[in-house]
């Protein structure tokens, strides 16, 4: 059964919950047409720890950080053990930068109302050592943050790696009855196609951590949602809605426009994100008569 909700500075949060993710910075501009739309068709929203350093002004709703972990699966990143903690070498110009737990805590503790511990991503058909390395650094930067975090009322969600459903297994009960706030689930992207292999990863957590909020990561699109939610999980994060509508597609009537133009774009973009939350668009025929006029 869903957790009912969940409080946090900014507000509560009600389950389920579709969560979209947004960045700053203007790499993506279509984001930042959408994002005063947030507070209408949304109750939380996901900028990842590269996206938020860039961050102005934040949202107008309560804010999840996660921690950047994914650019381990970028060509040249280096995972390092620094004293049983995890931190990340990246590579993506002249200078490598590292990303550390002390640095993700300290910077998710001014801006968030839900922060997640700096994982490692285990992609299909990683070498079993460096699977095992990731997931005992994934552990160990969990309870190093929990230790060390200041703002309590900060939500901390502990964060699941592994390679198969008994090592999901094993990670998720190393978080049990330590004080989190909830956990949350990665890994599965890759895996989304095998849609009965991610709802068993999922029972395979609810088994061990029946009663926190669970999070999945990167899981959105509107059809797989229903089972997502029956099988335990809380919320969900995804750009997907947005991606769709960059690619000129819209969800629900189900119709591409590969030429679309940037008022139809953002249209979709809306209309995809009012589907996979469940809220109705504010103001959607007359948005939709001005832009088609």
């Amino acid at each position: 059964m869903n957790t009912k909700s969940l409080t946090t500075p900014s507000g509560i949060i009600r389950f389920p919950a579709y969560v979209p993710v947004t960045t700053f910075g203007g790499k993506y501009p279509l984001d930042a047409l959408i994002q005063p739309y947030f507070p209408r068709l949304a109750q939380v929203v996901m900028v990842s720890h590269h996206y938020a350093l860039q961050m102005k002004e934040r949202p107008r709703l309560p804010l999840m950080i996660d921690s950047g972990g994914f650019a381990a699966l970028f060509e040249g990143s280096r995972i390092i053990d620094e004293r049983d903690l995890g931190v990340l070498e990246v590579n993506l110009g002249e200078t490598p930068f590292l990303l550390t737990p002390w640095d993700v805590l300290d910077f998710q503790e001014q801006r968030a109302d839900i922060a997640f511990t700096l994982d490692f991503p285990i992609p299909p058909g990683l070498d079993s050592d460096e699977a095992t390395k990731r997931q005992r650094l994934t552990i160990t930067n969990a309870h190093w943050a929990l230790r060390n975090r200041r703002r309590k009322e900060m939500c901390l969600f502990a964060c699941i790696q592994g390679w198969d459903i008994k090592s999901i297994a094993a990670c998720a009960q190393a978080y049990t009855d330590q004080g989190f706030d909830g956990i949350a689930l990665g890994g599965m992207v890759p895996r989304a196609r095998d849609r009965d292999y991610v709802l068993a990863c999922v029972h395979a957590v609810r088994k061990e951590i029946p009663d926190l909020p669970l999070h999945v990561f990167g899981l959105g699109h509107p059809d797989f949602l229903p089972a997502l939610y029956a099988a335990g999980v809380d919320s969900v994060d995804s750009s997907s809605y947005v991606k769709a509508a960059a690619d000129g597609v819209q969800w629900r009537a189900g119709t591409k426009l590969p030429d679309a133009s940037t008022p139809e774009r953002l249209r979709f973009a809306l209309e995809n994100l009012s589907l996979a939350s469940a809220v109705t668009l504010p103001m959607q025929s007359q948005l939709s008569t001005n832009w088609h006029s």
